[in-house]
């Protein structure tokens, strides 16, 4: 009966079995972030969803003691300002992380105010 000797190829077989176990942590790892990331996004999105909602709520009551008010299109706009001013200045490093800027908010403002079309109607 004749043996081989395979313990040359052990260094090898270490190296392959290495590389595998690397590969498998990196996947695991990204896969890992990815849920985190999108988990985190996703409440930064609900604090922000809360956060528009106060703010248009404290522009409202803010242009309801404004005794007057130019026009509708006017009183629009003042409440979006106010909106988007009120949720940068309260939630700053999560309009920051979601990459939002002051015409972004106002967008997301008006459409939660079904005012989109506003420059349509004027």
């Amino acid at each position: 009966m004749h043996m081989i000797d395979v313990a040359a190829l052990q260094p090898l077989v270490n190296e392959l079995v290495l590389a595998a176990l690397t590969a498998l942590a990196s996947v695991v790892v990204a896969r890992a972030c990815a849920l985190l990331k999108a988990k985190r996004d996703g409440e930064l999105g609900q604090i922000l969803d809360k956060t528009l909602g106060m703010g248009i709520a404290f522009a409202m009551s803010k242009l309801k003691a404004m005794e007057d008010a130019n026009s509708t299109l006017a009183v629009r706009s003042e409440v979006v300002a106010e909106a988007a001013n009120y949720a940068v200045l309260h939630v700053p490093q999560t309009v920051k992380a979601l990459g939002l800027d002051g015409e972004h908010l106002a967008r997301m403002i008006e459409a939660r105010l079904g005012v989109a079309d506003v420059g349509a109607q004027a």
